[in-house]
């Protein structure tokens, strides 16, 4: 095969161009990013309430608002619980016991007369560790809370845009090139609409699945803060491989530090074993797996990409945008074996 060095350079140009500028431009393509994927959600209850006689402008707005009014009670009862948690940092963490427990464990594994931990020192070490997280945390959560508010509105003004000027939109889309392609180009459209509805209709459902899962396992053990804590690890399960490590860690370490009896934490742990293995085995392959149709190694590099790019918002995006993509390029007949080597059902050769 002969290899166009002009070519090649071009398309390395231009890839490297369109990381900058999504990069650069993340102010503007985040909340037009998480708009485009609302309006696959979104889209069938506004055609159902056009469907029974609304005009477009109440058909939209109607289901829009509810969803906003929903999401910002949600998120005002999570930001207060985590604030809650923030500020029983002092009051609950038995400092002393579990100072104790880390020293007795480091000077049984050093050899004597090399060097000893002083219980006093490491407590004092933890006290002003946690001292010093209780503010930054709080103000980590009300700097969030801002920039999601921020660009949550965006998206949102976005998203009633794009949906009450669809037709337009996709009747410009599906004429672009070559007119007789126009319905190849509609059904292309459709895949990736449908695309964006399973996977937002199927994080949810998810999302609210292991939020009931980990609220009782955690209850169960009497840990505070349960509904928080469960909610933050099911909401932190929507990034693959790292998020589940993530939000399972955060109950425990709270256990460990907070309550005199251990067992607590390690009853945690082998719960949050059983609910990952549930979720990674069962849940995620039928209720998601089915519309993101990428192998893991194709979803890790969307994941290493959108994190450098968007950040954590890139790793949240990047999935369904890497999925959406597929669809368009396996359209594209150079590109088809991107789509093939990115798809699920890549096999091994010998």
């Amino acid at each position: 095969m002969k290899l166009s060095l002009s070519k090649t350079a071009y398309a390395l140009i231009i890839i490297v161009l369109g990381v900058l500028v999504l990069k650069q431009g993340g102010f503007l393509f985040i909340p037009l990013a998480f708009a485009f994927i609302g309006v696959s959600f979104y889209l069938k209850p506004v055609q159902w309430l056009e469907s029974k006689g609304f005009n477009s402008f109440w058909s939209i707005f109607t289901p829009l608002v509810t969803g906003s009014i929903i999401i910002f009670f949600a998120g005002y009862f999570m930001v207060s619980q985590i604030v809650g948690v923030a500020k029983s940092m002092d009051s609950d963490v038995n400092i002393e016991n579990a100072s104790g427990k880390i020293a007795e464990f480091f000077n049984d594994k050093v050899p004597d007369g090399m060097m000893s931990v002083d219980k006093e020192e490491v407590s004092e070490s933890m006290k002003n560790m946690l001292g010093n997280l209780g503010m930054p945390l709080i103000g980590g959560t009300f700097k969030a809370t801002g920039w999601v508010v921020s660009n949550g509105t965006l998206a949102l003004v976005f998203t009633f845009l794009i949906l009450l000027y669809r037709k337009g939109i996709a009747d410009i889309v599906t004429h672009l090139g070559n007119k007789a392609n126009a319905k190849e180009h509609t059904e292309l459209l459709l895949r990736l609409t449908k695309t964006g509805q399973q996977y937002m209709s199927g994080l949810g459902l998810l999302i609210v699945i292991l939020t009931t899962l980990y609220t009782i396992a955690f209850y169960a053990f009497g840990l505070k803060y349960s509904l928080v804590f469960a909610f933050v690890a099911a909401t932190l399960a929507i990034i693959p491989y790292i998020g589940t490590t993530l939000g399972a860690s955060l109950p425990v370490i709270y256990a460990y530090i907070t309550y005199d009896n251990h067992y607590i934490a390690l009853g945690l742990i082998g719960c949050i074993i059983l609910i990952q293995s549930l979720e990674g085995n069962f849940l995620t392959p039928k209720i998601v797996g089915g519309s993101m149709k990428l192998n893991p190694l194709a979803s890790l590099m969307a994941l290493v990409i959108g994190n450098y790019i968007w950040g954590l918002a890139g790793m949240i995006l990047f999935l369904p945008l890497a999925a959406m993509a597929r669809i368009v390029i396996k359209e594209i007949e150079p590109l088809k074996p991107l789509a093939e080597l990115s798809g699920e059902k890549i096999t091994n050769t010998d």
